[in-house]
């Protein structure tokens, strides 16, 4: 009998661009998931997007549009849209209407800068985060460059800035409103283009990139036909006529090229979105970075329960101004191209629904399985941690062991006594070792602070055989000095 190798049948992942794209909105944090979602929603039109308004820290819906403290956690929700002023909201003018399709090719460009005093290095309160709205900002500083009686012209400019940082109403309108001078309300509405993010207070897209443009101008060297283009070839240039451009300007289609690639990489089409990536919710003005959960876990009448904060705060749906085509041939070239561009952005919507959608779906199966096996130790304390690994979870859930790592990544979950908690530390084995080394450490007496030779041996004859480079090891880990350094500055008992 001849034994000859036969093949063995193999799984192979074929990877391609969804696959590369679902794995990468799963390994988004909540805040890189909020960004996607904002920008997404910018860029497609198709794409309807209704946000529940819920408190960040421990999920609870909230029913009010202004400033308020949640009534479940306590914590203060900042006041997330421009309010009005005690004098009554000036109404927007109706038939505003936004050309997404003329907008799709800006990218989401993070260049904002917040204005800070340089008296600030020298006040210690002012380093304290304060997470205030953009209307906050802009206010206080127009304070500085107005009159006492324009405040209320301010007021009025910054009160209806659109969620873009557009002014939704004429001067003459606020001029009427508030029985004042045009030329008075132009020139505050000046002062607050001047301020950043750049492109504040601008009425319309190529007013917003000029002044940009304008300020960029101190310090970059924009391409020569930049300006042009905004000015008069903006439609054409969200079309991609770089040929036709050039033709008309009887120059190289390589300057077009140059010129709308410094438009798209360092303009915004919406300015308010630069301040918000960098303030909204997970940042402040001063570089503080607040964490908030993305898995809350509550003690509910069948034990543990979990609950996705972003699936109660997204309810996404393809928008009824944009139907799903007809199987109907078209007439003539124009309804083919709005065919064809309606199934893009359909099918665009689509996808990027099912992407976000398989990412809750994946981080609760993991969730779940992990808060069952862990819940020991989420009811009693570190020391019930039991020893699991990524591939165990991937094993029993018949995933990829990466998947879970994206899914378990940078995210945090919220455990019933209200402490924070970073998935990652559901697979730390050693965090039972590490709280029985601060226990050993704390309990020494001030006069002989034990060497990490001593803590191996206490370690060791508490059943918990360790080397002296280990314990050194988990003590950097904890932040905690060596016997030296502590005889200055003993540990604290966090």
């Amino acid at each position: 009998m001849r034994l000859e190798p036969t093949p063995r049948p193999e799984q192979v992942v074929r990877v391609n661009a969804k696959l590369i794209t679902s794995s990468t909105i799963l390994h988004f944090s909540s805040e890189e998931l909020e960004h996607a979602v904002s920008q997404e929603q910018a860029e497609n039109p198709a794409l309807s997007v209704k946000e529940q308004r819920i408190c960040l820290s421990c999920g609870t819906p909230l029913y009010s549009q202004y400033g308020q403290v949640c009534a479940a956690c306590g914590n203060f929700i900042q006041q997330e849209q421009p309010s009005t002023t005690t004098e009554g909201p000036l109404l927007s003018p109706e038939g505003a209407h936004w050309n997404y399709q003329q907008h799709t090719f800006f990218d989401i460009d993070n260049y904002g800068f917040v204005a800070i005093d340089d008296e600030d290095a020298f006040d210690p309160m002012a380093r304290i985060a304060t997470n205030e709205s953009l209307s906050e900002t802009l206010l206080q500083q127009l304070e500085a460059l107005i009159a006492p009686e324009d405040a209320l012209i301010a007021e009025q400019l910054v009160g209806n800035l659109n969620e873009r940082g557009y002014l939704e109403v004429s001067i003459e309108e606020i001029a009427t409103y508030l029985e004042v001078p045009v030329a008075r309300v132009s020139y505050v509405l000046k002062q607050l283009q001047m301020l950043e993010p750049l492109g504040i207070g601008a009425r319309d897209l190529r007013e917003c990139l000029l002044l940009q443009l304008e300020a960029l101008a101190e310090v970059d060297d924009a391409p020569a036909l930049t300006q042009t283009l905004i000015t008069h070839y903006l439609d054409q240039l969200a079309h991609n006529q770089f040929h036709e451009i050039a033709r008309q300007l009887k120059v190289p289609e390589e300057s077009i090229k140059e010129a709308y690639h410094y438009i798209r990489t360092t303009l915004h089409p919406y300015p308010a979105q630069t301040y918000s990536v960098t303030q909204s919710y997970g940042r402040s003005g001063h570089g503080t970075s607040y964490i908030r959960p993305d898995i809350i876990i509550r003690q509910g009448e069948n034990g543990l329960e979990i609950e996705l904060v972003e699936e109660r705060r997204y309810h996404f749906s393809i928008g009824s101004r944009y139907p799903l085509p007809t199987s109907e041939a078209p007439s003539n070239d124009v309804q083919r191209d709005v065919q064809r561009y309606i199934h893009y952005h359909n099918d665009r919507a689509k996808f990027f629904i099912d992407c976000v959608q398989r990412r809750w779906q994946t981080l609760r199966r993991v969730s779940e399985l992990v808060v069952n096996y862990q819940r020991e130790f989420i009811e009693k304390g570190v020391r019930y941690l039991r020893p699991l690994t990524r591939a165990e979870v991937a094993t029993r859930l018949s995933l990829d062991e990466g998947t879970v790592s994206r899914a378990t990544a940078n995210k945090y979950a919220l455990l019933p006594n209200g402490r924070l908690l970073p998935m990652a530390d559901f697979f730390d084995g050693s965090l039972g070792v590490k709280d029985m080394l601060r226990e050993l450490i704390l309990s020494e007496e001030a006069r002989h602070r034990y060497s990490d030779d001593e803590l191996a041996r206490l370690m060791t004859a508490q059943g918990v055989p360790m080397a002296r480079r280990t314990v050194t090891k988990y003590r950097e880990e904890m932040g905690i000095g060596s016997s030296r350094e502590r005889n200055r500055a003993p540990v604290k008992n966090l």
